[in-house]
């Protein structure tokens, strides 16, 4: 399967094919974000959440600077392999993805990661 986004007018990115990878929608207090997943162990990772085999619920992700159309309104997205799903994490990465917004060269520069506690698995789209 092959999904085509595209990202709104005056976003200044390039219009995305997301093939070879899962997206994931999480639902952090109220706010969704999205991580495209291209890592082959990650995604087995999510897919035993989503069956209820694992406790790791904890989306675990590099954070990048710069807005991609599937994380909309975000101006920060995941890195693609650098994610992994984790049962406890430092709480330094924990947060609500509009935290992240709010100070994206700190968590770029200095935490480096996001990771929060409270994120739920609400979508799954296989693109592989």
């Amino acid at each position: 399967m092959l999904i085509t986004l595209l990202m709104a007018p005056g976003c200044g990115q390039p219009d995305e094919t997301l093939t070879d990878g899962i997206l994931v929608t999480f639902d952090v207090s109220g706010e969704t974000y999205k991580i495209f997943i291209s890592n082959e162990t990650t995604i087995e990772q999510v897919l035993a959440v989503q069956r209820g085999e694992s406790q790791a619920t904890i989306p675990n992700g590099r954070i990048l600077r710069g807005a991609v159309s599937y994380n909309e309104p975000w101006n920060w997205h995941i890195d693609t392999e650098d994610i992994e799903m984790a049962e406890m994490t430092i709480e330094l990465y924990d947060g609500r993805p509009s935290l992240v917004e709010a100070d994206i060269d700190y968590w770029v520069d200095t935490v480096q990661r996001f990771a929060p506690w409270a994120a739920t698995i609400i979508e799954v789209q296989d693109l592989r």
